[in-house]
């Protein structure tokens, strides 16, 4: 195991003017990704700050000394005069884009910071675009290292590869657009205070239209397989899957868990006793941008779609709320009892509380966040069920599930039964 000073260490003297002519901070990038392979984070903020760290004393040590330190350097170093010599090239050509790219032009990192440093670049201007090539220049080592120590099997099926792709089309589009308007206006506005202001809109109304082509005019949420799936016999509810994800692919963390199990009767029946609206979602209806802006109107907003088992939620509900705050509720049909031929159906409730910046099949979106005690809602729900007249019992899926990266929500693994007293 690799301490974090020696990550650390390693990554500084990578980027400081001289000492990075003898000591070269690969190792200790891949080291790094090896690291975090194993569950060991520590290692990935050491060589990013490391490298941060020393790109900020080089550029320094320019900046004081200037061209008397260029002279200085290429005479005590000889094999940093070619370096200098295409760093200076590259800076004249491509300007401020070119200390972003330094890290992947080889030699031209040892000098680049030293060298922006003495023809006096701000340091903001630096800071931005050295901050930008230090995360793609360290972070190709640090994946090179995470993928090395897990072995080809590592990688997923061309399958799934293909489904990310395709899922994340209309984003990977949408970035390629914003970065070409960008370059135009950073071009067209060199001279002016106004290009960055220029380019932070460009990228807010490629955003803003991917969006819109995604929700309402793509096929994001056409189906490759029937929308009623094959009916499954169900020996015990312990087979069943509890977890939905935001998205096809095997890239998406569990969103919720399942928590509500509804047998031998219909959905539509039991959220009419308590009191739901039912929701339109985009999978299962057709909602266009005006039939959307009535929705928001009539603050009945269509709810964003889950996945189960590859399907959408075959239903949704909510309380009555607000934009921000309502109760809401998905089902999916799940299959046939096999002794009472009885249908189940899964659902998953929870309550919204807030609006959220999210990664969402494939787009960047506002979306609504949940609290992560979702089995508030769950008990509150059977409570509710009950005094109605509905069975209420318990049933243990899993173990307690607390909030982590993976799961972002507070669970102990319960699910509750509801059945129909009649």
């Amino acid at each position: 195991m690799l301490s974090w000073w020696v990550l650390f260490g390693g990554a500084l003297l990578d980027a400081v003017i001289g000492a990075n002519f003898f000591v070269h901070g690969e190792p200790f990038f891949v080291g790094a990704g090896y690291l975090l392979s194993t569950g060991v984070y520590y290692g990935v903020p050491a060589v990013l700050i490391g490298g941060f760290l020393g790109d900020q004393i080089s550029y320094m040590i320019g900046r004081k000394y200037g061209m008397q330190g260029r002279r200085y350097v290429t005479a005590k170093f000889p094999k940093s005069r070619r370096a200098f010599a295409r760093a200076k090239l590259e800076l004249n050509k491509r300007g401020v884009l070119v200390i972003a790219m330094a890290r992947l032009l080889g030699a031209v990192a040892w000098v680049m910071p030293f060298l922006v440093g003495s023809y006096r670049v701000s340091w903001a201007k630096f800071t931005l675009w050295s901050s930008i090539g230090l995360v793609v220049g360290i972070g190709q080592f640090i994946a090179l290292g995470y993928v090395g120590s897990k072995g080809i099997s590592f990688l997923p099926p061309w399958s799934d590869i293909q489904l990310v792709l395709q899922e994340n089309a209309i984003l990977l589009f949408g970035v390629v657009v914003a970065v070409i308007f960008s370059v135009v206006c950073y071009r067209r506005f060199r001279r002016h205070k106004a290009k960055f202001g220029a380019i932070v809109a460009s990228w807010l109304l490629v955003m803003l239209g991917v969006n819109y082509i995604h929700f309402f005019n793509s096929s994001a949420y056409q189906f490759d397989e029937p929308l009623e799936p094959h009916t499954q016999v169900v020996s015990s509810l312990g087979q069943l899957d509890y977890h939905v994800y935001s998205g096809l692919s095997a890239v998406y963390d569990d969103s919720q868990p399942m928590n509500i199990v509804l047998i031998g009767a219909s959905p539509q029946q039991l959220m009419k006793e308590l009191g739901w609206i039912q929701n339109k979602t985009f999978s299962r209806d057709e909602i266009s941008f005006s039939v959307y802006l009535d929705l928001l109107r009539r603050q009945e907003p269509p709810i964003s779609d889950l996945y189960w088992n590859k399907q959408p939620q075959r239903l949704a509900y909510q309380e009555k709320g607000d934009l921000v705050k309502r109760n809401h509720m998905r089902w999916w049909f799940a299959g046939v009892d096999a002794v009472t031929q009885q249908d189940i159906w899964l659902g998953a409730v929870s309550y919204d509380n807030r609006l959220e910046l999210s990664f969402y099949k494939g787009i960047l979106t506002v979306l609504h966040g949940i609290d992560p005690y979702v089995d508030v809602e769950r008990d509150r729900l059977a409570e509710r069920a009950q005094a109605q007249g509905w069975q209420v019992s318990t049933y243990k899926v899993s173990e307690p599930i607390n909030f982590t990266q993976d799961h972002e929500f507070y669970t102990d693994g319960h699910v509750v039964v509801i059945k129909n007293s009649a």
